[in-house]
């Protein structure tokens, strides 16, 4: 599954569903930036195919168009992650929290929120959902291919014995330089995770040490020092990130 949905896929892989419903209004921009994430569509023809008729109010808003809405700074609509949607019944208040209950069970799920009590009164009747770009699973996998393909172990995707007794450990990190760190700073950027002043650049150095403090709690690993360990090649629960 691709990060964003094909234009072959409309109406295809998702029947129910035309681009121009998720195109930015503001008439300036190219109305879909890098795409619509393929994760967003899929959770919500799931709820398509489920409720029926689902109508979006709000879909990819380019930054010049969020930041004149009021959207936040951040906002995963301005990357094709999220959507405002309505369906019949969301006028019921219990009616959008119950839906809010669902979509955290759903596999992608990031963040929603709606209108609770007049907390978001602009949102009026509709339900917002974020989504993770990609889905998680193929994100581990490509991982592990591209640390397999660094360290010269059989390339399947799989965080085997081999892979593991073959993947670089340090005892200490700060200034290591190992061609197995590039596909760990690739897989930590796809993450959400910020790799400082330095970026990828295949050198674990202080910024490193930190995103690897930060991944290893988010984890819940026992041990929190920013010190690479065979644990970490094996980790596949991917959490909300940002």
């Amino acid at each position: 599954m691709g990060k964003y949905v094909l234009d072959s896929e409309w109406g295809t892989k998702y029947p129910n569903f035309k681009k121009a419903e998720f195109k930015c209004p503001c008439g300036k921009c190219n109305g879909y930036g890098n795409g619509i994430a393929t994760t967003l569509v899929e959770t919500l023809q799931k709820l398509r195919n489920k409720y029926g008729k689902l109508q979006i109010t709000s879909g990819y808003r380019c930054p010049a168009h969020n930041k004149a809405v009021g959207g936040s700074t951040n906002s995963k609509h301005t990357k094709g992650q999220a959507a405002d949607f309505y369906l019949d019944g969301f006028n019921n208040q219990s009616n959008r929290v119950n839906m809010v209950n669902e979509l955290k069970k759903t596999k992608y799920y990031n963040y929603s929120y709606t209108n609770v009590n007049g907390n978001h009164p602009n949102m009026g009747n509709v339900v917002h959902l974020d989504t993770k770009l990609e889905d998680t699973d193929d994100a581990y996998k490509t991982f592990v291919r591209n640390l397999q393909e660094a360290i010269g172990a059989n390339v399947d995707g799989i965080a085997g014995s081999e892979t593991v007794s073959r993947a670089p450990t340090r005892s200490t990190s700060t200034g290591w330089n190992h061609k197995a760190v590039r596909p760990l700073q690739v897989y930590l950027k796809s993450l959400g995770y910020d790799l400082g002043k330095c970026g990828v650049d295949g050198k674990f150095g202080k910024d490193m040490k930190a995103c690897i403090k930060k991944y290893q709690k988010d984890q819940g690993l026992s041990i929190v020092d920013g010190v690479v360990t065979a644990k970490m090649y094996t980790c596949k629960k991917l959490l909300k990130l940002y």
